[in-house]
């Protein structure tokens, strides 16, 4: 198999599975269209038949609201609730009655109204026009939290034995005086409730269920069972919005899970209705299946037709490639037919042109950067501090103190001789070390008592090779600017160690501090108009230049300042 059928095999194979990312695609999105659809056409249908549903039952419930407020505002009924017993003169009673029932026969919704007075004592009329009284029966105090003057009227279960009812509540109010003179209680007729619901659901395959937030059922109806417990559903659902669409699948079967709520009457509706598909769906998907499938393979065909054209140019392409990788930079001489692959090659070439040119300024700019290092290790050897040097050596030959002028000679001497080693760039930590000790034995000679100094290096880390004159600025950096200034006995340690897998180099002295606006410098690799801890700036910016992310530093200048530096060690020669 040579190399221009594997291109095209791989262009055509690639192509292919585009061809069938896009099937799946397509029919993720169908399917997610078709569930939309089923969310917000066929679920929100039913949540609008529940509406519908709930929006009669408040109308019941405004009927009944009405109906207590004609009868609280009768006067004969107003006289009777004020006397406080309603059952004490026979014929009063008759009449209140009478004037109750004529108010309850132009009501299809309600079924029972009820009167207590200030004793306890209950008059019912209802039950198909029939009229009687109810006294002790345990309904004194039952509902008398409601007694409030001008209360707002409550919906309250009221539990049956086969059956629970609905029924409105309210303080009987004087409309004399801020007083409450009892209860009236308006039951919501049952039948009709039924009726209604009977005509919005199909009690064969659904279940309906009201609660109110106390989850007391008000009305259940539809099948059980198969569909599952509707009560149960809507006890554990706390709706925190004013309606609900769930899917859930039960013994095998698909159905949607509604709910509304109304909590300015305080109930909550509940259904289960199955999920009814249209069975032209399946059609349409495999039809659409098959079409893409269709197209999918005529554009395959033209594919793998077009791929044969375009293997020859790019396969050339990856040629030259290839050899750029191993240092070749070759432009493209070859001749297409095709105008892009023309403008393909000459961006090749360009970018060839670009390469090229790209490294020699590379070049360049490390010639550049050399040089920049070299300046800043003359800058850092000071002429000054040879001819202060020399100054101290004659001034301890004419006091007398050879021991120490030849003592000074000695360590200036070995000083130079390790900073120019050999004109090598990089020495061990070993040779760097010597060369801060000499230099710290000059300061010594020079200034005295001044300071004191301490050198720790672990021996896993003298093998390890440096740039030259790295540690050193650091020390005369510290003995400069932090020592030297306050004129007091000081004290500088250099520590060299290894740990995690890198060399941590740490100078610190009980100096003046590194100014603020110094360390805020090298955080940022900043450069300054002004020299101040050139040394330090120096250093770090050339470990950072050859080491690049291999090299990080930290300052502290909390008690002690403190420089800590840390090489990878696996850059590091030895």
């Amino acid at each position: 198999m040579n190399k221009n059928f594997r291109l095209n095999f791989k262009i055509s194979a690639l192509l292919g599975a585009v061809i069938f990312l896009i099937i799946i695609i397509y029919l993720l999105i169908f399917t997610n269209h078709y569930q939309k659809y089923e969310y917000e056409i066929i679920g929100q249908e039913n949540i609008n038949t529940l509406r519908s549903i709930d929006s009669s039952l408040s109308t019941m419930a405004a009927s009944a609201d009405n109906y207590s407020k004609m009868i609280l505002a009768d006067s004969v009924v107003q006289q009777m609730m004020e006397t406080g017993d309603i059952l004490d003169d026979f014929s009063k009673q008759q009449t209140l009655m009478k004037r109750i029932y004529s108010v309850l026969q132009f009501s299809e919704f309600i079924d029972m109204i009820w009167l207590t007075d200030q004793q306890g004592q209950r008059l019912i009329i209802g039950d198909s026009a029939s009229i009687h009284t109810d006294s002790g029966s345990g309904y004194e105090g039952k509902y008398e939290w409601l007694r409030k003057p001008y209360g707002e009227p409550e919906l309250v279960v009221e539990k049956g034995e086969n059956t629970n009812s609905l029924m409105l509540i309210r303080s009987f109010n004087s409309l004399e005086q801020f007083a409450s003179l009892g209860l009236i209680g308006v039951q919501i007729n049952q039948d009709k409730i039924d009726h209604l619901i009977s005509n919005s659901i199909d009690y064969e395959n659904e279940q309906i269920a009201i609660l109110n937030f106390d989850n007391e059922i008000i009305y259940r109806g539809g099948t059980q069972g198969a569909v599952g417990d509707v009560v149960k559903a809507a006890e554990s659902i706390s709706l925190s919005d004013r309606e609900l669409i769930k899917k859930e699948h039960i013994n095998g079967k698909d159905y949607y899970l509604l709910g509304v709520v109304n909590p300015k009457n305080g109930w909550k509706i509940f259904r289960y209705t199955p999920i009814v598909r249209n069975k032209d769906i399946n059609t349409l998907v495999r039809f659409n299946i098959l079409l893409i499938l269709i197209i999918g393979l005529l554009i395959f065909c033209g594919a793998a037709a077009i791929a044969h054209m375009l293997t020859i140019p790019i396969q050339q392409l990856l040629c030259y490639m290839k050899n750029v990788e191993g240092g070749q930079l070759e432009k493209i001489q070859e001749q297409t037919l095709l105008q892009e692959f023309k403008s393909l090659f000459h961006g090749y070439n360009r970018l060839v042109d670009e390469i090229k040119r790209l490294i020699q300024e590379t070049i360049e700019r490390q010639k550049r950067i050399r040089i920049v290092e070299m300046n800043e290790i003359q800058e850092q050897m000071k002429p000054h501090f040879l001819y202060n040097a020399l100054d101290s050596v004659e001034a301890l030959a004419m006091l007398g103190d050879t021991d120490n002028a030849c003592r000074l000679i000695e360590a200036l001497g070995g000083f130079y001789k390790k900073c120019v080693s050999g004109g090598r760039e990089y020495i061990s930590i070993d040779s760097e070390i010597r060369m801060v000790h000499d230099y710290m034995e000059i300061l010594k000679i020079r200034f005295g008592d001044l300071f004191q100094f301490d050198i720790e290096v672990e021996d896993s880390c003298r093998k390890y090779e440096i740039p030259k004159l790295t540690i050193q600025p650091l020390v005369e950096n510290s003995f400069q600017h932090g020592i030297r200034p306050n004129k007091t006995s000081g004290y500088i340690q250099v520590c060299v160690k290894e740990e995690s897998g890198k060399l941590h180099i740490l100078v610190r002295d009980n100096g003046k501090g590194i100014p603020d606006d110094i360390v805020s410098e090298l955080q940022n690799l900043k450069d300054c108009g002004e020299k101040k801890s050139l040394g330090l700036r120096g250093t770090i910016q050339r470990l950072k230049l050859i080491y690049e992310n291999a090299f990080s530093f930290e300052i502290r200048n909390q008690g002690l300042s403190e420089i800590h530096l840390y090489l990878d060690t696996d850059v590091l020669g030895e």
